[in-house]
């Protein structure tokens, strides 16, 4: 079995391949050749939370993501999020490798992003407004600069002195100007695309704010009783998940709509899969205000670590282990 790192993984993936590696993988989910079952979750008695994310795809794939989600964890120095991808081989069940899931799971999200951005956004986006300044927003702008020619990135986060890091390493990887807004409303009235990667539990700027022709990613929110977009958000925008099935059990950017009425289950008018394969469409027009939502899609990591697996074994890197 083959034990690949995250030094492994940060050499052996790129968000052009990924995305490419996701497109296929949801084109294959569209013919109906992937099983991607409800997400387990369970709180531990600590207080933090495992989530079990197991998916198949065709021959190609078989394999779980194992994930623990500590918030208390800052407190001690360490990452509020651990992950850890198995990867089996789909015609015998034989283990075939272990790997890093934290920059597996970054880099696939934000690779779903941009996917779903390359058909929903307006192909002459520049200018993004960022929320969030930790890995998982790093890596939703990398990956959508693998899909547009970045001019500008607005920047919102929680913690003033991190977010001016941020835009600085930032702005030197993109080639682009990262500035700090006074406020979400300067971020979002001048964007094109806006892209959401926090920790908040509730809505991070308002949607009255978006001017018409912008699209939206909103990855950070993966429970019920979570959001990151507004409700005047979801209502002006027409919405896109990666899969209606998660989306309707996870997405408190969603469910908090309908329970209060503002919006029905009929307002989420395609998965990404539908887009990948033509038979929903894209971006209607120029001026349709598009939402992405995104809570997590084991499909993807099952796609994500195959493509890392064969390209680990095309260059000879991980390191070898035995376990019987």
């Amino acid at each position: 079995m083959l034990v690949l790192s995250r030094s492994d993984l940060e050499h052996l993936l790129t968000p052009g391949r990924v995305i490419r590696a996701l497109e296929d993988a949801f084109a294959q989910y569209a013919r109906g050749q992937a099983q991607v079952p409800a997400r387990l979750a369970m709180t531990t008695t600590a207080g933090g939370l495992l989530l079990l994310m197991p998916s198949s795809l065709g021959l190609r794939a078989l394999g779980t993501k194992l994930v623990s989600v500590y918030g208390s964890n800052r407190e001690r120095g360490l990452p509020t999020i651990f992950a850890t991808y198995v990867l089996l081989e789909p015609g015998t069940g034989r283990p075939l490798a272990v790997l890093e899931g934290g920059f597996l799971t970054a880099i696939r999200t934000g690779a779903t992003s941009a996917l779903a951005a390359r058909y929903l956004a307006r192909a002459d986006s520049r200018v993004v407004a960022c929320f969030g300044a930790g890995v998982q927003a790093a890596f939703q702008l990398r990956c959508l600069a693998s899909v547009f020619a970045i001019g500008r990135v607005w920047l919102v986060g929680r913690s003033r002195d991190r977010a001016k890091a941020f835009a600085e390493a930032m702005a030197a990887e993109l080639g682009a100007p990262v500035k700090l807004a006074d406020t979400p409303r300067e971020a979002v009235s001048q964007a094109d695309l806006v892209t959401c990667a926090t920790t908040s539990s509730t809505p991070v700027f308002t949607g009255k704010d978006l001017r018409p022709g912008t699209h939206v990613d909103a990855v950070g929110a993966f429970r019920p009783d979570t959001r990151e977009v507004d409700t005047d958000t979801v209502c002006r925008a027409r919405i896109v998940v990666d899969s209606y099935a998660s989306a309707m059990e996870e997405a408190g950017d969603l469910l908090t709509p309908i329970k209060e009425g503002a919006i029905d289950r009929s307002s989420v008018t395609a998965e990404l899969a539908e887009l990948v394969t033509g038979s929903k469409p894209g971006r209607r027009s120029r001026a349709e205000i598009t939402l992405f939502k995104s809570v997590g899609f084991a499909l993807e990591d099952a796609a994500a670590a195959r493509l890392a697996y064969d390209e680990a074994r095309k260059a000879g890197v991980g390191v070898e282990v035995e376990l019987g």
